[in-house]
């Protein structure tokens, strides 16, 4: 099976998908010519034509060829979500986080764990492939089918709106969702926050669709998380956490560079947990796991002392130290995220902070001055620079961030990013932060057509070394 005329081959199932770029129904011949025999389309008037030139060939008509493509491909590698837990984290924010340490609670009791997300998708420690999050239909049942091989009984995934709205994960049985937040990003793709939100809903929608059982936990601080709260409470066994709201309630915390602690409320009963997780999202992020947990029947004493033994993730507010100062690297790349990061640093600066950071290319182009806006208002220093630029000349996604900041005295710019990591590590002073923003884990940088290497942790530690 597949919707890509160049993977197809001899007795191939052809499935027309119309996408943003391409309409897979300008191909169904040339698919046909390369020896597909059955092809899905959604366009009737095609199939006059089609059985006129190609008399043997199968013509299925589908009301939806993304949905069918999707039920196809779950069939064509035996349904793996039957006999496997399945979790989906979606939301802006807290993705990798939130299905990295789902994973990590489920590794220490005791299950074989697969994960499907932005860093890798891989089973305990072997992994599968790069990462990138929610693949096609195709790919997603599987990659679910090669984890279930494996040994794999529990799979976590984050679920990207993109995903939702293109049924990439759909007829997938999901024992949970995770909603985090949602604010802005992916505009260039959603146009406004309404569709946007409307995406992230669909994923409950299908989890309620294909598990009468599911279970849900849900950001009730957050505004669009009250709106599919009330939409699924009837329909999802569902658990609310927050700061403000939610049954299982943060009342305090205590943040420091090297320990973050938070007592949370749930069922009469206060719980203190201790994590070396740092800043104040990473507390909404455990929250947002272990409230699932509780839904999936996990003990209380047990999820207390797991989070204790949590290891930190690939490139959110790692922390590389420099020479009396430190330097934190961190994926943060939407406005939301960009203030959340800085708003833990400013709770735990002893000086001041140098922030670094740029904007993607051929992305959403509103939130850049809205970055800026949040750079200027919570650094001392901000040093403009290239993040991903991809087809856009890296001076005008840099001009885009400027429209945002009304203090240029604070403001460095230095496109070449290498030079702007440089020049942040030497101008720190005794007890600065150095906050490298946008790319987090990622070990590349996408300037035009070339995938050049680049890893900002390891550009840090280089520097470090010839100070």
């Amino acid at each position: 099976i597949s919707n890509n005329t160049e993977k197809v081959d001899k007795d191939y199932a052809f499935f027309a998908i119309k996408g943003t770029k391409f309409d897979g129904h300008n191909f169904v011949e040339e698919a046909i010519k390369k020896g597909a025999t059955t092809v899905f389309i959604q366009q009737p008037e095609l199939a006059e034509k089609i059985k006129k030139s190609f008399p043997d060939v199968n013509i299925v008509f589908s009301e939806n060829t993304r949905k069918s493509l999707a039920i196809a491909a779950n069939k064509f590698y035996d349904e793996p979500s039957k006999s496997i837990k399945i979790l989906g984290i979606t939301g802006t924010n807290g993705k990798t986080t939130v299905s990295n340490l789902l994973a990590q609670y489920y590794e220490m009791a005791g299950y074989k764990v697969g994960v499907i997300g932005t860093i890798n998708y891989r089973v305990a420690d072997e992994i599968i492939s790069s990462g990138h999050t929610t693949p096609d239909p195709i790919e997603w049942f599987k990659t679910l089918k090669t984890m279930k091989d494996k040994g794999a009984n529990v799979v976590v995934a984050e679920v990207s709106s993109h995903a939702a709205d293109q049924l990439r994960v759909y007829s997938t049985i999901f024992r949970g969702g995770v909603f985090t937040n949602l604010t802005q990003d992916h505009l260039d793709y959603h146009k406004t926050m309404e569709n946007y939100f409307l995406a992230k809903r669909e994923f409950f929608n299908q989890i309620q669709l294909f598990n009468p059982n599911a279970i849900a936990s849900i950001n009730l601080d957050d505004p669009y998380g009250k709106r599919i709260y009330q939409d699924f409470k009837d329909k999802i066994d569902t658990i609310t956490y927050g700061l403000e709201n939610g049954d299982f309630r943060i009342k305090d915390y205590k943040l420091s560079l090297f320990q973050t602690e938070f007592t949370a409320y749930y069922q009469g009963k206060d719980l203190t947990f201790k994590t070396n997780l740092r800043g104040f999202f990473n507390i909404l992020n455990i929250a947002s796991a272990v409230s699932l947990l509780i839904k999936d029947n996990f003990e209380l004493d047990f999820l207390v002392e797991a989070t204790q033994k949590l290891k930190p993730i690939k490139g959110r507010f790692e922390v590389v130290e420099g020479k009396n100062f430190i330097c934190v690297v961190d994926y943060a790349h939407t406005p939301d995220a960009l203030e959340n990061i800085l708003k833990s640093l400013n709770a735990i600066k002893q000086n001041r902070i140098i922030t670094v950071f740029g904007a993607g290319g051929n992305r959403d182009k509103t939130k850049r001055p809205l970055m800026g806006n949040v750079a200027e208002r919570l650094s001392d220093i901000v040093i403009l620079t290239s993040d991903n630029p991809r087809d856009e000349e890296p001076m005008d996604i840099i001009n885009d961030i400027l429209e945002g900041i009304t203090d240029k005295s604070k403001v460095i710019i230095e496109e070449d990013r290498r030079k702007a990591i440089e020049k942040a590590v030497k101008i720190a002073k005794d007890n600065d932060i150095v906050l490298v923003a946008g790319k987090g884990h990622e070990t590349y940088q996408i300037v035009k057509d070339k995938v050049l290497h680049f890893d900002d942790r390891e550009v840090i530690e280089e520097i470090l070394k010839e100070l």
